[in-house]
């Protein structure tokens, strides 16, 4: 399901390469593992995560 946009400001350990996008599907893997006490709204100019672009 399509979710408002959000992204990760904080450094997360297991995965880093998921900082640089943004997510906005509500079961997208990486997104998923955003805590979301460090979910940041928005874009923040960054691109779409590749989970997200394709589903």
């Amino acid at each position: 399901m399509k979710v408002a946009p959000y992204h990760t400001a904080t450094p997360e350990k297991e995965d880093p390469g998921h900082r640089d996008v943004y997510h906005d599907l509500s079961d997208c893997p990486d997104g998923l593992r955003i805590k979301v006490a460090n979910r940041s709204a928005g874009m923040a100019g960054r691109p779409k995560c590749d989970y997200c672009k394709a589903h």
